[in-house]
Formats: C-alpha cells, structure tokens, sequence
C-alpha cells in the first residue's frame, strides 16, 4: 500500500528519469527531468521535446488520506524492491484562478528514484478521479496566495 511518502526526488543530480512507454497521450517521449519550482511545484521537463513540461506536486502534502496500491506488473516494470524507492507526484492542472488548480490523483506518477524510472500508473478499483481539487476551502499554498 502507497501512502504518505515522503521519498523526495533528487533534481540536483543532472540526470533524468526513463518512462518506458512515455507519458499517455506522448508516449513517443521516454527521457524526462525534474525541475523544482518551489517547495510545492516542480516540472516534469521533456527531455526531447523543450516545449512538453507538466506541473507536479507530491499529493500526500494535501492529500493526507491519499492511498493505492501498485499491481505486481507495475512494481516489476518500475523494479521496485523496496518502499524507500518510490516517489510519488501527481501532475497539476493549472487553471485561469486558483480555485480552478486540480491533482490527478487517479494517475499518479510513480519513480523509482534509484533506478531513474517512472510511470504514469492508471488506477483501477478507485474513487480517485484525474481532477481533484488541489486548494478546496480556501486554502493557501506558498506565498500566501489564496483562492
């Protein structure tokens, strides 16, 4: 069971992550690095394609109830042995207001920081869905902005 990690991903090291199948809807991209923006926010930069960048944010910082489990395929495909190899981000929609900004928590993706692999896992059985709210009840992120 995945829940609550606090697996940080290392951005300083310069390398990049292998998506074996690429990312849904641009699987023909496989290398990716991660930027950090700030605390919360981070880039998942293409690394063959400089205009192809997604939001990414750890979700169990706002979503502490926020749980699954990886299929056996999954975990063999990503060479997990061991819990402390796993990072989890969620990719961020970005909308015009801040009320707008939602987490895909029914894809989340899943590194395995050690090997410098990842995956966006589609989960199956679940109440997740690809738009949750990331600032419900007027919640502030980094700068005090609020919605």
């Amino acid at each position: 069971m995945i829940n609550h990690l606090d697996n940080e991903i290392d951005v300083n090291t310069g390398g990049f992550f292998i998506f074996k199948r690429g990312i849904p809807g641009f699987e023909e991209y496989t290398k990716f690095s991660i930027q950090q923006h700030d605390e919360h926010f981070s880039f998942l930069q293409s690394i063959e394609n400089e205009n192809l960048a997604f939001i990414i944010v750890n979700p169990f910082l706002f979503f502490k109830e926020y749980e699954f489990e990886l299929s056996t395929i999954d975990l063999e495909e990503l060479k997990i042995t061991d819990q402390t190899e796993v990072a989890i981000r969620s990719i961020v929609t970005w909308g015009k207001e801040l009320s707008q900004v939602t987490a895909n928590l029914l894809a989340p993706l899943v590194f395995n920081v050690k090997e410098h692999i990842g995956k966006q896992v589609v989960l199956n059985k679940t109440e997740y869905t690809s738009k949750h709210s990331l600032l419900p009840n007027n919640k502030t992120i980094g700068g005090g902005a609020s919605c």
